[in-house]
């Protein structure tokens, strides 16, 4: 429908009877912020992403994000960044305009020539989203040298409420001028928080942010300013992440780790918009180069990606110091390609789960077959059906790089989360499968060739299945479409043995842990006996004072008990905190930098009631700033645990009781030393002693007869992280006895 003008509108008739005439303008309610943070950013991340954008935006080279008091609500994030800052100006006619097209006026950062990564102008309100009240504070340089700083305060839960005319209501901020030597930029303050975060949300928000930024080195970034004369060499822009309420987190990708892949895929499109591709196969230190036929994507002009290839089998990742079933679960955790838009990430792509390329469908059989510009490859392979081989999200570790300036196909969701599924998002998904179809097909090709030349495999259950599979995809009497659901009930199958097997590693693992459980429940069993005494006799002790009629002596008394019932009280939290650290999920499922000296005091004070009932001095001599490589906390305190109790039976009856703990950084290792002054170990006995069965202890009244399996487990457990544990050949001074345990600190 036409509507009509004003003029015609008079003409008309339209208001002649109308009893009053004027103008209507829009009032926003306060509440759209609401809509703009809590409901249109859902995932607090993405909510704090937006924020760390600005920071970039604003050429800033590091930004520091601090969680303070997060476990309840009411905590504090603060987000600060060393950009150049906003004037008050900036603040008043930019940062508080909701909808600004600043950015899309502006599309090149000052000073970095950095391509802007937001254009909507709401982004800055996922702050409501995070909590209840905003202080931001900004130091600006004007361009005659004077800084400046403003302070402005939003008070989302009490001010902005719906209801209200947004325009109304009013934000307090003050200017003031600062020392020229002020560190400019922008922090913000986010106090009030709405929401209680748990160890496992904190785990999934560090990965989000640790991934925020694109992984491709800053040379590698797609230029798109024309002001190149202008602009000055972008040094990189970094992530810190800080939350002192929990412990030292160890997620993320290593490069140790990523240098372990099968091999790096890396694709680009030319300015013809021709894909082309290149694979460098680490196993055999060759590099092989593609150029499809027929496939352009003239929309995606600088586009780019690399992706590692992990094939999660023993071979490919010996002498890298990774055990396969902990490559695994960083597949499960990390593993996925991901989008970056202008150097910044777009949520979900790459998240376990999102499966944006396809290719758990294709390997399930359920979608489209190879491309046609790919299909004279497959003879090649010298494999039937190479695409069985097609790897799942969790074997690829990815990086897509595009853009909203080179790319204006792309765009983003107002949600801030997914891109919008247009004719540009498809050419992308397919310029990124091409890749992995051709490396898939290379890969296929190399382990054909491999098993025609190595020996017979040492038999698994997985690759018989495989070999089922590969001989049924072969066999041309069955009809295809029963081949097909044949293959995919063995491929269910073959899954399902993997994760047994995995399972089946993994409960290894718990019983080596289980194993120092023994002996800890034991002496726990014994200590606690000891606290029902001491309570047994406070109860005697209290009514004794009934009788006592001096407040003094009362008085003196009372605090005695008191002093007497904090000691078991203490002694009991310590059994009940060792056996947390044996049992505990998050002490099994995450390995972490742990402190050495920290975790020997640990399992001494479990002992602490032994020690002292039987005069033995344990000394703790570890550097108080050294940390392990990473490992499992579960396993660092099954090794302490085995190697004291087999010192304490050892100088149980000897004259000097003495024990030490000491440690050093060796080269390339670190390396721990247990000292006793017990019997000592017989030279025929030092490599005999780490067989399973095998013990030389004497029984022990609290700790019991021993199996011979506590060195066993230390061994297996060290060996696995690269290390060695020996007795060693002679020892000096006073002491009997010296276990070392060596481990690479990588």
């Amino acid at each position: 429908m036409i509507w009509p003008t004003s003029s015609e509108m008079t003409k008309t008739g339209w208001f002649m009877n109308s009893s009053g005439s004027g103008e209507l303008k829009f009032h926003v309610d306060a509440g759209l912020l609401f809509q703009l943070g809590e409901q249109l950013v859902t995932r607090r991340s993405v909510a704090l992403a937006e924020l760390i954008k600005n920071a970039y935006d604003a050429d800033a080279t590091i930004v520091k994000v601090s969680l303070l008091d997060i476990t309840e609500k009411g905590g504090t994030i603060i987000i600060e960044d060393n950009g150049i800052g906003m004037s008050f100006e900036d603040i008043r006619d930019n940062w508080m305009r909701i909808a600004t097209t600043m950015k899309r006026d502006e599309p090149i950062s000052r000073v970095y020539c950095r391509p802007r990564t937001g254009e909507k102008g709401v982004g800055r309100f996922a702050a409501r989203r995070l909590s209840g009240v905003l202080l931001l504070e900004s130091v600006h340089e004007n361009p005659s040298g004077v800084k400046q700083k403003t302070r402005v305060r939003f008070d989302w839960k009490n001010e902005f409420t719906s209801g209200k005319t947004l325009t109304n209501i009013p934000v307090e901020y003050e200017t003031l001028s600062v020392d020229p030597e002020q560190q400019i930029g922008v922090t913000l303050t986010l106090l009030e928080t709405q929401d209680i975060w748990s160890e496992e949300d904190l785990i999934e928000l560090e990965r989000d942010i640790l991934s925020l930024v694109s992984p491709f080195p800053q040379a590698d970034h797609l230029d798109f300013s024309d002001r190149e004369d202008e602009c000055l060499p972008d040094p990189g822009f970094r992530v810190e992440f800080n939350a002192p309420e929990f412990p030292e987190f160890t997620g993320g990708l290593e490069d140790r780790f990523l240098r372990a892949a099968w091999g790096v895929l890396e694709g680009i499109v030319d300015e013809k918009g021709i894909p082309s591709y290149q694979l460098e196969i680490r196993e055999v230190g060759e590099s092989i180069e593609f150029k499809p036929e027929n496939e352009t994507f003239a929309s995606l002009v600088g586009a780019r990606f690399r992706i590692h290839f992990f094939v999660y089998r023993k071979e490919f990742l010996e002498g890298f110091d990774i055990r396969t079933q902990d490559a695994q679960r960083k597949g499960r955790d990390y593993g996925g390609v991901r989008i970056y838009s202008d150097r910044f990430r777009v949520f979900p792509y790459g998240d376990p789960g999102d499966d944006w390329l396809r290719l758990n469908e294709l390997r399930a059989g359920r979608v489209y077959g190879v491309p046609e510009s790919l299909e004279f490859l497959t003879e090649e392979a010298g494999v039937a059906r190479p695409f069985l081989l097609l790897p799942g999200n969790n074997q690829l570790f990815g990086a897509v790089e595009v853009s909203r300036l080179k790319h204006p196909g792309i765009e983003i969701n107002i949600s801030r989360e997914r891109l919008v599924e247009n004719e540009t998002f498809s050419s992308l998904r397919r310029f990124v499968q091409i890749g992995i179809y051709w490396m898939t097909l290379q890969y296929a090709k190399r382990r054909a060739s491999q098993r025609r030349e190595e020996p017979e495999e040492r038999e698994t259950l997985t690759r018989n299945i495989e070999r089922v599979i590969e001989e049924v995809s072969r066999a041309e009497a069955i009809p295809e479409p029963k081949k097909s659901a044949i293959v995919q009930s063995l491929r269910r199958i073959k899954n399902i043995a993997e994760l047994c097997e995995e399972k089946y590693i993994s409960e290894i693992g718990m019983l080596r842990v289980l194993s120092a459980t023994g002996a800890t429940v034991a002496l726990i069993d014994h200590q606690l006996r000891a606290v029902l005494e001491g309570i047994r006799s406070i109860h005697t002790d209290l009514e004794e004072i009934k009788g006592k009629v001096s407040p003094k002596v009362a008085r003196r008394a009372l605090d005695a008990i008191a002093t007497r019932t904090w000691d078991w009280y203490h002694l009991a939290s310590q059994q009940v905190a060792e056996l947390g650290h044996l049992l505990g999920k998050p002490a099994r499922d995450r390995r972490q930098r742990n402190n050495l000296r920290n975790a020997v005091d640990q399992v001494i004070s479990t002992f602490a009631l032994y020690i002292k009932d039987y005069d033995i001095e344990v000394l703790n001599e570890v550097p108080k700033a050294l940390r392990l490589p990473p490992m499992y906390e579960a396993e660092l305190h099954t090794i302490l645990i085995h190697v004291l109790t087999n010192a304490l039976k050892a100088v149980r009856g000897q004259e000097l009781r003495r024990i030490c703990f000491l440690a050093e950084r060796e080269g390339d290792s670190i390396e721990v030393h247990i000292y006793d002054t017990g019997v000592g170990v017989p030279t025929r006995m030092r490599e005999k002693a780490f067989e399973a069965f095998e013990t030389t202890s004497t029984p022990d009244p609290i700790l019991g007869i021993g199996t011979g399996l506590g060195l066993k487990v230390v061994r297996d457990i060290v060996e696995d992280y690269g290390g060695q544990v020996f007795f060693a050949e002679q020892v000096t001074g006073k002491w009997s006895t010296c276990l070392t345990i060596r481990l690479p600190n990588g």
